[in-house]
């Protein structure tokens, strides 16, 4: 018997999101692949509901996931207002799977701001990098660099040159949630979603150490308030902007000047919150040091195999965003609902949701009830 069409869009975002192509799905279903191929390039094709429950139970979603009309960013670098973080060594495979894991957050997080009023500490600043400032865009301020646009950022937080603590505190204090996510084997740090009606999501790779998380954060924080859309420049100046967000310069050169020794770099490390090369970087670019000082510190990180792995007497916390498990709570806390509850409410596995979300696996299934609406600030407490 024919079911109503389900969304190919979904399919789309559920296949990705598990690694298989339109083959496998239609290997181990018996659906046919050219059926598969025409429900995800949105011509209409009907599928029965034995076809559709064997997708379900194959890909690991309720068949209620599938019927869903959520927009799904298929590439989000794009002029659809996404930026992406990549290296050119990725698999597509685990590129798709990454961007389908980003999609799947976003659309887990639409669902349960649906439940509150987020109400942001600190504006959404936007800029746009011109030289001639009259020509900047009626929705973003012009700056002549990335830098200038993280010093305005950062006055905008009220906070001094010196270091930046808790940097994910402040990014998600303008309304933007960062949640850490699992990459699998695939080498890319951050994904930033802008999606349609919502704040940007950041999602991070739980796996990175804290330092590298910290920059790769500010450096989608630059995409999310420098780049509306792609452009070829876009990588240089998320990194610009990184740079000077979290070490300023007119904060950092004292530091750099004093001459640079690996225990030395160490100790900058534990102040500034940043990896130990990337404070080399940081001084060669300032002119703290030459490149051939440059070249001898990294020599020497590499010597002590410092390159794969800094010190770890010198490893520095592991700062998380709170949005999403602040979301998850008053859900769970404040609305009643049971971890099963909720994940059935996102179209999601319990076990999945939980997974995703650090909670512990759920027992027993109860049905979805009507819940009131809550009120959530979004702070850098």
């Amino acid at each position: 018997m024919a079911a109503k069409p389900i969304n190919g869009g979904m399919l789309l975002l559920a296949r990705k999101r598990r690694k298989k192509t339109q083959k496998d799905l239609a290997a181990e279903t018996g659906v046919a692949q050219a059926a598969i191929s025409r429900i995800e390039n949105g011509t209409k094709d009907v599928l029965s509901q034995e076809d559709i429950q064997s997708i379900a139970r194959f890909l690991g979603f309720p068949v209620s996931f599938f019927y869903e009309q959520e927009p799904v960013y298929k590439t989000p670098l794009s002029l659809h207002g996404a930026a992406f973080r990549k290296k050119a060594a990725v698999s597509v495979k685990d590129q798709d799977a990454v961007v389908a894991l980003a999609n799947h957050y976003v659309f887990q997080l639409r669902r349960m701001l649906d439940a509150v009023d987020l109400e942001p500490q600190y504006k959404l600043l936007q800029f746009e990098v011109v030289s001639d400032r009259s020509s900047v865009s009626e929705h973003a301020d012009a700056v002549t660099s990335p830098a200038e646009a993280a010093q305005k950022v950062r006055a905008s937080w009220q906070v001094d040159d010196g270091p930046l603590p808790a940097l994910v505190r402040y990014v998600e204090a303008t309304g933007v949630v960062v949640v850490e996510g699992d990459f699998g084997e695939a080498d890319i740090d951050g994904v930033t979603l802008r999606p349609a009606g919502m704040k940007p999501v950041i999602v991070l790779n739980q796996s990175r150490p804290a330092d590298r998380k910290r920059f790769s954060l500010a450096h989608e924080f630059g995409h999310v308030v420098l780049h509306p859309f792609p452009y070829d420049a876009m990588e240089k100046e998320a990194n610009e902007f990184a740079a000077e967000l979290l070490m300023p310069r007119s904060g950092i050169l004292p530091d750099l000047r004093r001459g640079l020794s690996l225990p030395r770099l160490g100790k900058l490390k534990l102040k500034w919150r940043v990896a130990m090369s990337a404070l080399i970087y940081r001084a060669k670019s300032l002119g703290a040091i030459n490149d051939a000082a440059a070249i001898g510190l990294y020599k020497k990180m590499s010597m002590y195999g410092y390159r794969t792995r800094e010190p770890e007497e010198f490893d520095i916390p592991h700062e998380q965003g709170k949005l999403s498990a602040q979301l998850v709570s008053l859900h769970l806390s404040d609305l009643g609902y049971t971890t099963e509850e909720l994940a059935e409410g996102v179209r999601t596995d319990p076990i999945e949701f939980a997974q995703m979300h650090g909670l512990a696996v759920p027992e027993a299934k109860l049905s979805v009830r009507e819940k009131p609406k809550l009120r959530l600030v979004a702070s850098r407490d």
